[in-house]
């Protein structure tokens, strides 16, 4: 397909970021190979930014004297790699003109709060609605939102847009937020490997298959299956993530889409924001037998706080309950966090705001999980994944060229 005058226009934006590529250009190339982590020089459980606790000391005291495992906690907390799946922040951004460099009161997620609740990082959701449809207003729409984080993130020092596991790792050791960018709403890409590299061009590093809307290629866990899962073009927009080192995000879509995805996949896959059927039954939620599957893939499930699919009456504990489950389902290799921060109306009791991510170390400790394993759900695990991905398409891009675009 043509790209039109305005997707020509965003295609040469230029993504400030830990790796800069040439600017991407109607043709919408391939990005140049990054230089990649290997995933067997990274090791999950020690993994570390050399942070320090920015908490006042009588908050210190205070948390110690009400539990003297708080003082093992925060060393862990703020010393890890803490990388978070997904949050909606850009869509304020772009949208109400929220400012990530500033403290709020309301909302979830920026600058000043990432670093009170050890957040080193985090998926920045280039979220796009059903409503725009499948076609150029929603590639547009997602162009648009990535615009708006590359300005905000240019403008400040203690953040910096990323695109690859080593440079998330250097910004963490730099105490700098770490800003990747993943499109959430597989429907953004016209049905379209030419929009998907567009996109990978322009910082793009994981696709949500589906929103909540069954897509020209792809069914959706809550909208009417068209396809069985993945359709012939849907496969084939799967394998060129691989190859051009997008993860392919599971999150939304319906059971057969995820099955279909594993078996064409050559990279782990991630659930960016999903919970666990077995804890409460849902949709949006994964069974057991799913994550069987993501563990035999290398993947990650990074657990949704949102309420609805946590529990009635949600709290802190309720959210503990289904990391547990993953870890003792899938293996503590394949589980991480994806809070959906800024993109719901209700979290659980005690998990408020990014600044109460301590709480969930602690309740990790509090049971029984080991220091290396805290390390991996934090964000070892999502870091071994990513560098994984970029190995994968590394090796498929030194295995043969692009293919060519193809129609609907």
């Amino acid at each position: 397909m043509r790209l039109s005058p305005l997707l020509a226009a965003f295609a040469v934006l230029l993504v400030a970021c830990d790796d800069p590529a040439p600017p991407a250009s109607a043709e919408a190339p391939t990005p140049p190979a990054a230089e990649p982590v290997a995933p067997d020089t990274l090791d999950p459980a020690t993994v570390s930014d050399g942070g320090g606790i920015p908490l006042s000391p009588a908050e210190v005291d205070r948390l110690v004297a009400e539990d003297s495992l708080w003082a093992e906690a925060l060393r862990i907390h703020y010393d890890a790699v803490v990388l978070d799946g997904h949050v909606d922040t850009p869509t304020l951004m772009l949208d109400r003109g929220y400012r990530l460099g500033e403290r709020h009161r309301r909302d979830h997620v920026d600058l000043p709060r990432m670093a009170e609740g050890g957040l080193d990082g985090a998926f920045f959701s280039i979220y796009v609605a059903r409503g725009y449809g499948e076609g150029q207003a929603a590639t547009d729409r997602a162009l648009a939102m990535i615009e708006a984080v590359n300005q905000q993130v240019a403008g400040l020092e203690g953040a910096a847009l990323v695109r690859t596991a080593d440079g998330a790792l250097s910004a963490a050791r730099d105490g700098r937020a770490a800003v990747l960018l993943g499109l959430e709403g597989g429907h953004a890409l016209q049905g379209s490997p030419e929009v998907l590299r567009l996109l990978a061009a322009n910082g793009v590093r994981y696709v949500t298959l589906t929103h909540a809307n069954t897509n020209s290629w792809a069914d959706a866990s809550t909208d009417a299956p068209r396809w069985g899962g993945l359709n012939t073009l849907g496969r084939e927009l799967v394998t060129e993530m691989n190859r051009l080192g997008v993860l392919v995000d599971l999150s939304h879509v319906s059971d057969d889409t995820f099955d279909d995805a594993l078996a064409v996949t050559r990279a782990p896959v991630i659930l960016s924001h999903s919970s666990c059927d077995a804890i409460r039954p849902h949709a949006r939620n994964v069974s057991d037998n799913m994550l069987r599957a993501l563990a035999d893939n290398g993947g990650v499930i990074m657990i949704n706080f949102y309420a609805a699919y946590v529990a009635p009456g949600a709290d802190l504990d309720d959210v503990l309950d289904h990391v547990q489950h993953a870890a003792e389902v899938a293996g503590v290799d394949h589980v991480g966090l994806g809070s959906d921060f800024d993109g719901v109306p209700r979290l659980p009791d005690g998990l408020g705001d990014v600044t109460r991510l301590p709480w969930l170390t602690h309740g990790l400790l509090a049971r029984g999980f080991s220091e290396a394993d805290v390390r991996k759900i934090l964000g070892g695990n999502v870091l071994r994944v990513l560098a994984e991905a970029e190995r994968v398409a590394e090796e498929l891009r030194r295995e043969a060229p692009p293919p060519p675009a193809s129609g609907r």
